[in-house]
């Protein structure tokens, strides 16, 4: 008897002998991922009065976010540390969705917080996205053409049909994946 594959990438009969969870080939929407290895220093913009009352637009750096492969190249591996520890450090695992070329993160942080998003990256842009009651988020990242910077904004909405910015992010790119160097 064959299991089923179960992968949304390569849904075909498994003749391997190894679990339906097994993907049989490497999920296609995966190698766009390859734009985002290596290292990256962040920069966040807040607009005046974000960070209290009384406060005025700033620009925080000190941040730093790493993306590697985790062996298999059926996950990538993203890691965030941030000197300033009011803001959260962590981890986020990025893989194929449920759905053909679709891609989600599993987002994991200093905190304690965990979320999923939806994710895409496609024509230089970088998408983030979930809708949770009460607190819906969603990123854009725009990749410059030689794809050492990317500008980027978040925004939230509590009912996800009314939008307000949230922050802005600058990633630069400051190492290339280690497979480039």
């Amino acid at each position: 008897m064959t299991e089923t594959n179960k992968s949304p990438a390569t849904a075909q009969p498994n003749t391997t002998g190894s679990p339906g969870d097994v993907p049989l080939e490497r999920p296609s929407q995966l190698a766009a991922l390859d734009a985002l290895l290596g290292e990256w220093d962040v920069q966040a913009s807040f607009a005046a009065g974000f960070l209290g009352p009384d406060s005025p637009a700033t620009t925080v750096g000190g941040a730093r976010t790493s993306f590697e492969w985790l062996a298999g190249q059926h996950f990538m591996i993203q890691r965030f540390t941030v000197e300033n520890p009011t803001v959260p450090s962590g981890i986020a695992i990025i893989g194929a969705g449920d759905r053909p070329a679709t891609l989600t993160q599993h987002y994991y942080d200093s905190r304690g917080v965990a979320r999923v998003y939806q994710m895409s990256l496609a024509d230089g842009a970088w998408k983030l996205w979930r809708d949770a009651p009460g607190f819906c988020q969603r990123f854009t990242g725009v990749l410059s053409d030689d794809e050492t910077r990317i500008d980027g904004a978040w925004q939230t909405s509590a009912d996800g049909l009314d939008w307000m910015h949230d922050f802005d992010l600058t990633y630069f790119r400051i190492a290339p994946a280690a497979a480039d160097r």
